[in-house]
């Protein structure tokens, strides 16, 4: 008697469940103020998040840990300022190296991007090509944040 209480139960819910389109009524379309909300508000959360983050990541002070090179190094206790010093210098010439890099990278992809922009305008017309320098510069700035984050963070981390 339960298990028919139960199957008739699991009917009922599952009638309940499979409606037609016509039982909710018509679709109703996000007005344009939603849609730019949806698109924006990830975003706009998105660079807080990566502020806070940052915030938080440039208060971690250089200090190499001293109590952790203690107990691995005999003499780390006279020497922990030559060792932050050295992380320090290391880290900045990985930072001029990585910048280096960029710039000689994004010379080139400057000059692609002009190139194929010219190609793209007289194949695609000009709305194409703006999506396309558009997302070309989009990616540019993506990959310099980016590393500047990453060089930022090995020292402290």
């Amino acid at each position: 008697q339960a298990l028919l209480a139960q199957a008739l139960a699991t009917e009922i819910l599952i009638a309940a469940l499979v409606r037609t389109r016509a039982d909710f009524g018509p679709a109703k379309m996000l007005g344009s103020l939603e849609v730019n909300l949806c698109i924006l508000a990830p975003a706009v959360l998105g660079i807080l998040w990566s502020a806070k983050e940052w915030v938080s990541v440039a208060n971690v002070k250089i200090d190499g840990h001293p109590d952790i090179l203690a107990n691995q190094d005999s003499k780390a206790k006279q020497s922990a300022q030559d060792i932050v010093a050295e992380m320090i210098k290391i880290s900045k010439t990985i930072s001029e190296g990585a910048m280096s890099f960029l710039f000689a990278e994004y010379t080139y992809m400057a000059v692609y991007i002009v190139l194929f922009s010219i190609f793209l305008v007289f194949f695609t017309g000009v709305p194409t090509t703006i999506a396309f320098v558009v997302g070309a510069v989009t990616s540019i700035m993506c990959g310099w944040i980016g590393m500047r984050i990453a060089v930022f963070t090995n020292v402290r981390t």
